[in-house]
């Protein structure tokens, strides 16, 4: 078995958008709590990084909610969007975000919040090359890499009871996507083992 620790944690409220450093998470079976629950749309559906770079200017997070304090078994409470330049904030949902969105961008944005969108972690044990806020990768552990064949089909199994299998790769960077075997919490520092 390969040892290690988790060396950062990150939550993305809206899909896009820079996202929020944690101290500690809670993972369900949705995923982590709170985690791209929020996207801008458009004529073509969810509109991402890899179509819109300028959305990684804004930042989204949950003030009231640090770290560990959105409940996944609650409807998750609205995020906070910041736009870039000026730091001006809005509470999804705000009229204002969405013109000033369009503003920004230079096109129409639908706001749409998806409770029920399926939301796999994203694991990593190599240094993103773009800034861990808009990379996308949940979890990054310090952890040696395999010497062949890959992790996916193993489990991480974290000291307090998490427990994540590891499916497939990321085409868009990054990370492998992990689907929860046991629901918890994620502590920032605390141990894992690849089994």
């Amino acid at each position: 078995m390969t040892a290690g620790f988790v060396q950062a944690l990150w939550r993305f409220p809206v899909l896009g958008m820079a996202g929020e450093p944690l101290r500690s998470t809670q993972i369900d079976v949705r995923g982590v709590a709170g985690d791209r629950q929020h996207y801008a749309g458009g004529p073509e559906g969810r509109i991402g990084i890899q179509d819109l770079p300028e959305l990684a200017q804004w930042s989204a997070a949950y003030p009231f909610y640090p770290d560990g304090a959105v409940d996944p078994h609650k409807p998750v409470p609205y995020p906070t969007i910041t736009g870039p330049g000026s730091g001006k904030a809005f509470l999804w949902g705000d009229p204002r975000l969405a013109f000033a969105l369009e503003r920004s961008l230079g096109r129409s944005i639908e706001l749409v919040r998806d409770l029920g969108a399926a939301r796999p972690i994203i694991v990593s044990t190599v240094e993103p090359s773009i800034a861990p806020a808009v990379a996308g990768v949940n979890v990054q552990l310090a952890l040696p890499l395999p010497d062949a064949g890959g992790w996916a089909g193993t489990e991480l199994i974290f000291r307090d009871g998490v427990r994540l299998k590891l499916v497939a790769s990321r085409a868009d960077g990054p990370g492998i996507e992990a689907r929860v075997v046991e629901a918890g919490r994620i502590v920032l520092g605390e141990p894992v083992v690849l089994g």
